[in-house]
């Protein structure tokens, strides 16, 4: 199991106040994570930052193999470089899959950047299926062997010319999305496989950011997500310990990661199980539950941080 966090916002941050500084930060995460499924405390099997300058016509990715922690590559990097978009991952292989820069998050097509945390059950009964559906062009894209490169792939298959392609709506990054996750179950299905998927994907074209907490199963929480959104993401003069600031109404940052990055418990709400999160270019969120065959109403529904995390 992995974990993420992305950043969207019109006013750019400093890397190191997202990756590094924080109390619960993404570098603090790979080595001692919290919320893990699979009960592992360590994420040292690579890492990879993405972000985008402005405009955001296009992003840049850096990945390495090495354990975050341990990268002086990604300290030096996180303490000059700037952006109001930013994706984070640090790596836990699953599947037996290969430490190797191509197996790295985040990955990228044109424009649009993609990362996963979790894995789909069963992959290699399904990977020929997946890989005959795909267009050539995104077919001899792909250069790594995870399920989480192949989701990618399958997700810009259902989009149309991607490669070439600056900008897309959120409506339609979310209904690639949930074509995506649909797709997968059905083979997923028609090849018997009974083990459960995780797929906690995001996606983003520079402009609008599309998210998932999701599990194959109706009964079962997905692999933790939560958000924060507020004025401001920044340390406190006094304390040093960083937080949401909210001075207004308005959402003029967000930030979604699979364990606070802080633990000022206020700042954070969990994303229900099988839910789908947008954050439009105006930085609006907007949650969509996501109605198949696993969605469950009456499934345990957190608001708030839980004492345990």
């Amino acid at each position: 199991m992995c974990r993420f966090l992305l950043y969207k916002s019109n006013s750019p941050i400093l890397l190191a106040d997202l990756l590094t500084r924080p109390a619960h930060s993404i570098i603090m995460q790979s080595t001692n994570c919290k919320l893990r499924m699979d009960m592992g405390q360590s994420n040292g099997d690579g890492f990879g930052i993405g972000w985008f300058d402005e405009p955001r016509t296009k992003g840049c990715i850096f990945t390495s193999t090495l354990p975050a922690w341990s990268n002086i590559n990604l300290q030096r990097l996180a303490e000059k470089i700037k952006s109001g978009l930013v994706f984070a991952h640090v790596r836990a292989t699953t599947g037996g899959t290969a430490t190797s820069e191509t197996n790295c998050h985040p990955w990228q097509y044109g424009n649009l950047m993609w990362m996963h945390n979790g894995n789909i059950g069963g992959f290699e009964a399904i990977k020929r299926r997946l890989q005959n559906s795909l267009r050539e062009e995104i077919y001899l894209w792909i250069q790594g062997t995870t399920d989480s490169e192949h989701a990618f792939a399958l997700f810009l298959n259902m989009l149309d010319d991607p490669l070439h392609r600056t900008e897309f709506s959120h409506r339609e990054l979310r209904q690639a999305m949930l074509r995506t996750i649909e797709q997968i179950n059905v083979w997923l299905d028609e090849a018997g496989i009974a083990d459960t998927s995780l797929m906690n994907f995001a996606v983003t074209d520079g402009q609008s950011v599309v998210c998932t907490r999701y599990i194959t199963s109706s009964e079962r929480e997905g692999a933790s997500l939560f958000y924060s959104s507020g004025s401001e993401f920044r340390s406190e003069e006094e304390s040093g310990q960083y937080r949401m600031v909210k001075a207004n109404k308005r959402e003029d940052v967000v930030v979604v990661a699979s364990e606070p990055l802080t633990y000022e418990r206020s700042d954070w709400m969990v994303i229900p199980t099988n839910t789908l999160l947008v954050i439009t270019p105006r930085l609006n969120v907007r949650l969509y539950p996501i109605l198949d065959q696993y969605w469950n109403p009456h499934r345990g529904r957190q608001k708030h941080l839980q004492a345990c995390c």
